[in-house]
């Protein structure tokens, strides 16, 4: 790849990152502020579903992985792509997230819960955004690795437990991450049988 090519990618890779993660970042600051479910109308609903499909560790790890598998001509760029997008969107979450600070101005944070926060949600971006990069990429030839997302979604599932179905937003996010889980099995199966099949055609 040139020198030229490059630079269309990363250019590329930027408004990508900028419009994508931007709305994706607004979206997760919406999420965070939704009224309560029993007096949303049908449309908030389905915004307020959006929402926090998009602001959920399986949502970004997807996110990054469509950034790899987009942008990625080599693993370690699919990783560093993966990475930034995500830093990048945190960040703008952090920042229009500012804006909808809903506590009282007399709660002051300490230094101490700075560091904290910053680390735990850079260090898991970072992470996260490094494997999704990667598994995005490696797809293109190696379609096994996608194994990764159905596992990440059954984590999360048992992580939000019982709380996932209290409901109905929790519910429509528990039955989505189900459904992409039998999805992927279905795909692999799908793959399988084609191979088999072309076994057979050429033995």
């Amino acid at each position: 790849m040139s020198e030229k090519d490059k630079q269309k990618v990363w250019i590329k890779f930027i408004i990508y990152t900028l419009v994508v993660g931007g709305i994706v970042a607004a979206f997760s600051v919406m999420s965070d502020h939704l009224p309560l479910v029993t007096s949303m109308t049908t449309p908030e609903l389905m915004v307020s579903y959006v929402a926090i499909m998009l602001n959920s560790l399986p949502g970004w790890f997807i996110m990054a992985m469509f950034v790899g598998y987009v942008f990625g001509t080599r693993t370690r760029q699919a990783a560093c792509f993966g990475s930034l997008y995500i830093i990048s969107s945190i960040t703008m979450y952090f920042v229009i997230g500012h804006f909808y600070n809903d506590q009282p101005d007399s709660v002051v944070w300490s230094l101490k819960d700075i560091i904290y926060i910053f680390i735990t949600w850079y260090g898991a971006s970072v992470v996260g955004g490094i494997v999704g990069g990667i598994v995005g990429f490696l797809f293109i030839k190696k379609p096994v690795v996608l194994v990764t997302l159905p596992a990440g979604l059954l984590l999360q599932l048992f992580l939000n437990g019982t709380r996932g179905w209290s409901d109905i937003l929790g519910m429509a996010q528990s039955v989505t991450y189900c459904l992409i889980i039998i999805s992927v099995f279905i795909y692999f199966f799908r793959l399988k049988t084609i191979k088999n099949k072309k076994v057979k055609h050429f033995a």
